[in-house]
């Protein structure tokens, strides 16, 4: 028997990585509803909408629509964990890796500090690069409309750790 497949818990940047660069659909078609949004990355979304990042608006719609998935409130065990992490993250974050863990799903972000905790918790992560890449390595986008896509990330604000993505895809071969 095939085990289901993992739930995407999702933060706010990497998000806004692919919306803010005019490529949020690849996530819904790469994901669907195995893309989770958390309320407190709802809200985060929302606070950037309100701020002037319109393209944002897309997530909300998304959201509202069901073409991503919405996490349900945590249950007390985990609300304990959340309260911990705010510690040290942000929201959604904190909330990302607490359903994680309830949902033995994948946190997808590129914050440092919220990849730390989920390796001291034995919890999968990936990030933007790392969605690009995978993309790439099962042919959904060619290494160069990875690049591309990158590029286009990096213009709307992205930071990246790295410069190409066929630069890692061609290194995989």
């Amino acid at each position: 028997m095939r085990e289901p497949a993992p739930s995407y818990l999702f933060d706010t940047v990497t998000l806004s990585n692919f919306a803010l660069a005019g490529h949020f659909e690849l996530l819904i078609a790469r994901y669907g509803r195995r893309a989770m949004i958390t309320p407190e990355v709802l809200d985060e979304v929302t606070d950037g909408v309100v701020a002037g990042y319109y393209a944002l608006s897309e997530i909300e719609k998304a959201a509202n629509e069901g073409r991503i998935g919405r996490t349900t409130p945590l249950p007390a065990p985990a609300r304990q964990t959340y309260r911990e992490l705010l510690r040290i993250l942000a929201p959604g974050e904190a909330s990302c890796i607490a359903h994680a863990a309830v949902l033995n799903g994948v946190v997808v972000t590129d914050d440092r500090t919220a990849r730390q905790c989920c390796s001291e918790r034995s919890i999968s992560v990936t990030g933007t690069i790392g969605i690009l890449t995978a993309c790439c390595s099962d042919g959904t986008l060619s290494p160069e409309d990875g690049d591309t896509l990158l590029h286009d990330m990096i213009e709307a604000g992205y930071y990246s750790p790295v410069a190409n993505i066929s630069d890692l895809i061609y290194r995989e071969t």
